[in-house]
């Protein structure tokens, strides 16, 4: 009897796919679970898929830690889960971890020690070394988006990521035309599908609005929206803007040198002479 465990957010949807077609090569599958954070935007059509062909979808809330950010739990719940089926499905002789994730190496050991075979699917390029020789058998899936296989990212001239005043009258202008605000929409907006796949700049635009977020400019709020709890982003009015490195120089005028520090050597020895 196999066990199926996908983590949904490290595999993109053609790696499942393919990943459905090697797990009967296992065994018979008995338990197909997929854990993820199923109110975010993208995953509506992916959780109609898995339920589908059988899936118990498991939902790992991410949740802001006090700076804002969202920390996922996913890997938490997904190896608590794991270790669960061991008492719960005695049966099942195989574990497929769907993941390349390091934070699965301590579970898979666990579930080898109680004689299970564990099974580990991922890209090449995601699968944590470690993780993968923990493991019984590797099995390989495609590194795709669309339906196409990804290519190594082209070098990007002359493009950069908007931040400070620019990004924020950007996001000013984007929040005056919708509803609300989600990290995603301000990403998607700014930087679209036709400049050329642009990852690294996604990723610098993403640290961009946090670090407006860090500096106040920018205040994360979760809100309910049509039943769904989403990450919002809302404009603080008034907030400082995080200055950039450039404008910290020494010669503006704006800006006032330090008073040297004048040492009073003399006085320091005629001092110790004193003491001696």
């Amino acid at each position: 009897m196999v066990s199926l465990n996908i983590d949904v957010a490290n595999l993109p949807r053609e790696a499942i796919e393919r990943l459905l077609e090697l797990a009967p090569g296992q065994g018979r599958v008995l338990v197909r679970r997929a854990f993820g954070d199923f109110r975010r935007e993208d995953m509506d059509d992916l959780a109609i898929q898995l339920y589908q062909n059988g899936f118990q979808l498991v939902h790992c809330p991410a949740w802001p830690n006090q700076r804002g950010r969202l920390k996922s739990v996913v890997d938490d719940v997904m190896a608590q889960d794991l270790r669960d089926q061991l008492e719960g499905a005695p049966e099942v002789e195989v574990f497929i971890l769907g993941s390349g994730d390091r934070n699965f190496i301590a579970v898979a050991n666990a579930l080898k020690r109680h004689g299970r075979k564990v099974v580990v699917a991922a890209d090449q390029e995601s699968i944590n070394r470690e993780l993968r020789l923990c493991a019984d058998e590797y099995l390989a899936l495609p590194r795709t988006r669309g339906g196409r296989q990804l290519l190594p990212p082209e070098p990007e001239v002359g493009l950069e990521a908007p931040s400070g005043a620019e990004l924020l009258e950007q996001i000013r202008l984007l929040a005056a035309s919708t509803d609300y605000l989600t990290l995603r929409r301000i990403v998607r907006a700014l930087l679209p599908d036709d400049v050329g796949g642009p990852g690294r700049l996604r990723s610098a635009l993403a640290n961009n609005i946090q670090e407006l977020i860090d500096a106040g400019s920018l205040r994360a709020e979760r809100r309910v929206i049509r039943g769904r709890a989403v990450m919002t982003l809302e404009i603080v009015d008034g907030a400082e803007l995080p200055a950039p490195a450039d404008n910290l120089s020494t010669n503006s005028p704006d800006i006032a040198e330090p008073a040297p520090v004048v040492r009073h050597r003399t006085r320091r020895k005629a001092a110790l002479s004193a003491l001696s």
